[in-house]
């Protein structure tokens, strides 16, 4: 339990002062007033504005009413659409979490057969060609990607739509492959690299040479004693792609013209729309936490001296005190 509170505090703490950095940085960035208005508004219509949004009233002020209304998610008005931000956003996220959740289906169907296999045919060929894919989607630019799938596959053959999210048929899976192919390569070549890594890693612990030593067979020591010690990179490593999963991904959605919640902050950034920039940001910011949150508590599940090792330091520094 004491393991859990402490996670749960330090979230928590986390949270908060990620909440001051978006009230200030949405702040910094100009006054959203004279971006509605004419630039010919009188000053009367200016502290009019002002008014409205609630800029008027001193930062102290501000921020605490910023911290009751994400707590209960009341996001406010889009300044430029007008509306609630609550109406703005669900249909974008549904977009965006459509989008990665079948990217997700792609990379794990590729990225954990093929960094097994190349951890278990170390220096072979297909070790090395697995490893040049890999590096090639790290290095490739998401955009050039994106654009030269388009280029190909929509423009010169025809076979996908170039852009857009379709109406709602059955052929709507053809505007699904490039942005899905698109986002998918990064992380792909990531999880690829990084399980190869913590295979490799792994295949050279005693306990590993022990259960060889007993007899055990190369595919219940691969995929049951190794995978299950080198998941807690990976576990990590998904709880930071739950924020890309939640946002969207901005640079596919923007060259697709996807109408997620990643294309949806872009606009919100170059309007200055700050009640939507808020929204976004602390929904990223509190998801992520959450998803990292889970993964410390599945550390301890996954590997239980995680959670004796920290309960242990816990006791120490209380003794200490």
């Amino acid at each position: 339990m004491k393991y859990v509170a402490s996670r749960i505090a330090q979230a928590f703490l986390t949270l908060i002062v990620f909440m001051l950095v978006i009230f200030v940085a949405t702040r910094a960035a100009g006054d959203p007033a004279m971006l509605v208005l004419p630039v010919d508004a009188s000053q009367a219509q200016i502290d009019s504005m002002r008014a409205q949004i609630g800029t008027d009233r001193s930062y102290v002020t501000q921020f605490g009413i910023f911290l009751k209304d994400m707590s209960t998610f009341n996001f406010g008005r889009s300044i430029i659409a007008r509306e609630p931000v609550t109406k703005l956003i669900p249909s974008r996220i549904g977009n965006s979490l459509r989008l990665q959740l079948a990217s997700l289906i792609l990379i794990l169907a590729t990225a954990f057969p093929l960094g097994v296999y190349a951890a278990t045919r170390r220096g072979r060929l297909p070790d090395r060609v697995i490893r040049f894919v890999a590096a090639f989607g790290q290095a490739a630019p998401g955009f050039w990607v994106g654009l030269v799938l388009m280029s190909i596959f929509a423009v010169r053959l025809g076979w996908v739509p170039a852009g857009g999210m379709g109406d709602g048929g059955l052929s709507d899976w053809k505007y699904y492959v490039l942005p899905t192919f698109t986002t998918s390569l990064l992380l792909f070549a990531s999880m690829t690299r990084l399980l190869r890594s913590s295979m490799l890693e792994t295949l050279d612990a005693e306990f590993v040479k022990l259960a060889r030593a007993k007899g055990v067979s190369s595919r219940r020591v691969v995929w049951v004693h190794v995978f299950r010690n080198a998941l807690l990179p990976i576990m990590t490593f998904m709880a930071i792609w739950v924020g890309t999963a939640v946002s969207g991904s901005v640079v596919t959605e923007v060259v697709f013209d996807w109408p997620g919640i990643g294309s949806t902050f872009i606009r919100a950034i170059v309007s200055r729309d700050f009640p939507i920039i808020q929204a976004v940001v602390g929904l990223i910011a509190a998801t992520v936490l959450a998803a990292n949150l889970i993964v410390d508590l599945l550390y301890a599940v996954v590997d239980p001296r995680i959670r004796v090792g920290s309960t242990k330091a816990i006791a120490a520094r209380s003794g200490g005190s």
